[in-house]
Formats: structure tokens, C-alpha cells, sequence
């Protein structure tokens, strides 16, 4: 399975708590170093050859939770609607030259649809997209035919789970993830514990059977804890950090292994909710490092943190097992060097990995290519123009865009521009 998990995804699992740990001793496994007191500048030509772009149009979209590039589309899925309760996760297609198509499964209730996209962009080898919403399992080719649907969830199956389906699993089973909300107030503190007993982040369900075959993680060891944690998928196995035992581990369907071990030093410590309360509105943050989001590829693990709120990337190399801390960046690349460089370089805007290159969203396009304008001579520009001609094509066709439209926004607008980092 290949999936993509964006922005919302991780805010979904933001608190967890862990259950069958196996595996390597923790003294045997990696570590993770995050130290934001020795930071340094990140230069993008250390870890990338070069960058492509391009522009995907006439549709509007919001947070996007993954991308895809085929021979002869681009599959998206992102949210329809910028309200938080409105909003449903659909599946967007758009040819190579960046128009916008259809929509694979139209939302509704009837065969074929679906009450949005829970699980991702999720896809087997033979290009095969899974779905799941509340109760539905879909399976869709890329054209948009409807080759599996079943209800996952029949009305006469009572789960204990409070879970959401957020991932297929072998094409029999399905993983819930219960969510929960990041917050202290007493009303919260009480919800929370209510359930912490008999509950797990992750359970593993069966389709065959209709019943959970395995959970992990009991909330019950987190239950006065405000947690950061993150999942993601390397190589069809799913990843997860948890805050709690400063531990990323490895899921199979009946036990938690552990990956990697993160050290984050003398800012090592945990919240309660009762004290994540009490700084609610205050000026005063926690001198502890909030990890936010993490990836993998063959050659490194890349995440990103806060501290004292301010955004840090961490790349670890798994070759010389160093972790490389940083606060800037010099996109040298791009050409806009540190100018707005941790801006346009962060997970915030539907960062997406593979295994060769990375997706990126640049909000701006058109203040990008004003940045390397104006730190270019005439004759810097009419070479960087040379070399990069579809960055120029891009960036003239949406200027005429801003003059044509009156109100143009650059951040939600009708176009977007996207940029494919390929590692070296």
C-alpha cells in the first residue's frame, strides 16, 4: 500500500497512548537527537538535485492530506470546504497539464459514494484506490469504476471502538484511530478520563469478521497527559511516535516494535492538561520541545518540532545515525535563499514524501519568483528565466490571473502551485 498523510491527518492522532510494546531493547535501537539550542541553516542542495513545478487548476481545495503523479494524471485528495464541519475529503484528478478533471466517488449515501476520504490517498501496486468514510469500504480504479463496495460497518455490528477508519490493511483489515481533542478545560479532563479504561488509540478490525482482533495503546497511561505524537507509512508499514515513551514504533497486526528512540535533552518533558490549562492565553511558553510531524525515506527520517513557538526541521541520517537540527533554510535551489525559507519549507502546507522526491505547496508563487527577482541583476534574471521555464510560464500566468480577477487571492484561489523536490 502507498499512502500520503497530510496536514489534518496528524492533527487527528495529535494524542495517543501505546499498548504491546515489543521487540528491540530501547538502548539497542537509534536515536533521534532534537537539540533546538545547536541549530544550523538547511541548505537545500545538500539533500535535493533539483526542483520541478507546476500549476493545478479550476477547483478549489483545502488542506491536502496527499498527492500522487501518474503517466498521465495527478490524484489529490483534499478537503471541499474550509469550514472545520463542513467539509468533506474528496478525491480530485487533474490531467498533466495541471486541469482540473472529476472527482473520483461523488459524495452521498447511495452505491458508488461515499461520506469523504478518512483514510488518505491510499493505493495498492496495481493503482487500485481504497476508501473508507463512517461505514464504507470502496474500492475505485483510477477512471473512477466503482470495483469494490461493502459496508464495513453493519448496522448490526455494536464496536467498542469510538475509533476512526484511517487505513486498509491487507485488503481484510482496518485500522481505527480514536481522536482527541487538545484541550484542558475541565470539561475535556473529564471526557477524557471517562473513556480511558476500556479504550485504545489503534484498533485493529477485522472485515471477515466484523469484530477487533487487536488493540494498542490504552488511553488510560495518557489519560492527564496532553501528548504530540505522529503516524506515517515507510514501505506499507505504519510508523508511530509516541510522545509518551519517546519511542517511533513499527505496527504489525498484533504487536508494536520499536523503531527509533528520539533524545530531546534537558527540554524533555511532558504537560498535563491541568497545566495546559492554566498557560491558556499567557506569553509565557513551556521550555519543552512539541514534536509536530515525521516522515522517512531509504536514506533519512525527517520531521519537524516546536520550541518556545518557533518551527524546527530534524534530518537524521540513518547511514552516520547523526540528527541535523535546523531553523532556517537557504532554498539555493529555488533561488530565494533565506528570504521566507521555513516558510516555504515546512509540513504546514501538504508536505508529501516519496521515496526519490517530496511535494511541497508554495502558497505565493508570484512573491516567490518577486524574492528571486529582486536578488537577481538583470542578467541573473534573464538566465535564472533561461533555466527555469515553466517556473516563468507558471508565474506570468498567474499574474495575468491577479490582474484579470478582481479580489484575486494568492492563498485561496483557483490555482495552485506545487513543486517537486527530487533527493540526491
Amino acid at each position: 500500500m502507498k499512502i500520503f498523510i497530510g496536514i489534518c491527518f496528524f492533527i487527528l492522532l495529535s494524542l495517543v497512548g501505546c499498548g504491546d510494546k515489543k521487540g528491540k531493547e530501547v538502548s539497542e535501537v537509534p536515536v533521534i537527537r532534537l537539540d533546538p539550542d545547536h541549530v544550523d541553516t538547511l541548505k537545500v542542495s545538500d539533500y535535493f538535485s533539483h526542483i520541478d513545478g507546476f500549476v493545478l487548476r479550476d477547483s478549489i481545495f483545502y488542506n491536502i492530506q496527499g498527492f500522487q503523479e501518474f503517466p498521465d494524471k495527478y490524484i489529490m485528495v483534499a478537503a471541499d470546504n474550509a469550514d472545520l464541519i463542513r467539509r468533506k475529503r474528496r478525491i480530485y484528478v487533474f490531467d498533466k497539464e495541471g486541469d482540473f478533471q472529476q472527482t473520483l466517488g461523488a459524495v452521498g449515501r447511495g452505491p458508488g459514494e461515499h461520506l469523504g476520504v478518512h483514510n488518505g490517498l491510499q493505493l495498492t501496486d496495481d493503482s487500485v484506490l481504497h476508501v473508507l468514510d463512517n461505514t464504507k469500504y470502496l474500492r475505485y480504479s483510477l477512471n473512477g469504476e466503482v470495483l469494490h463496495e461493502e459496508l464495513w460497518l453493519p448496522a448490526s455490528v455494536r464496536l467498542r471502538s469510538a475509533g476512526t477508519p484511517i487505513y486498509v490493511w491487507r485488503d481484510s483489515l482496518i485500522v481505527l484511530s480514536t481522536s482527541d481533542a487538545r484541550s484542558g478545560s475541565r470539561k475535556m479532563i473529564r471526557w477524557h478520563k471517562r473513556g480511558a479504561d476500556t479504550t485504545h488509540i489503534f484498533d485493529i478490525y477485522s472485515l471477515k469478521n466484523h469484530r477487533i482482533i487487536h488493540s494498542f495503546f490504552p488511553r488510560k497511561e495518557y489519560a492527564d497527559l496532553i501528548l504530540c505524537n505522529a503516524l506515517y507509512e515507510y514501505k506499507d508499514t505504519l510508523c508511530f511516535y509516541y510522545d509518551k515513551d519517546r519511542i517511533i514504533y513499527q505496527l504489525s497486526t498484533d504487536r508494536a516494535e520499536v523503531r527509533y528512540r528520539l533524545d530531546k535533552g534537558k527540554y524533555d518533558r511532558l504537560q498535563t492538561r491541568e497545566e495546559f490549562m492554566q498557560v491558556q492565553g499567557k506569553e509565557v511558553p513551556y521550555r519543552r520541545i512539541d514534536f509536530e510531524h515525521c516522515n522517512e525515506t531509504d536514506k533519512y527520517v525527517i520531521g519537524s518540532y516546536y520550541f518556545k513557538g518557533k518551527f524546527y526541521i530534524f534530518i537524521y541520517d540513518k547511514e552516520t545515525e547523526i540528527t541535523k537540527n535546523y531553523r532556517w533554510v537557504n532554498n539555493d535551489l529555488l533561488g530565494t535563499g533565506t528570504e521566507g525559507g521555513i516558510r516555504w519549507f515546512n509540513w504546514n502546507y501538504g508536505l508529501c514524501f516519496k521515496q526519490d522526491y517530496l511535494w511541497m505547496i508554495a502558497i505565493d508563487w508570484i512573491k516567490v519568483m518577486g524574492i528571486v527577482k529582486g536578488r537577481s541583476t538583470a542578467e541573473e534574471w534573464e538566465r535564472y528565466c533561461e533555466e527555469h521555464p515553466d517556473f516563468i510560464r507558471y508565474y506570468n500566468e498567474l499574474l495575468r490571473d491577479r490582474e484579470d480577477e478582481e479580489g484575486w487571492d494568492t492563498e485561496v484561489g483557483s490555482k495552485l502551485f506545487i513543486l517537486k523536490y527530487y533527493f540526491k
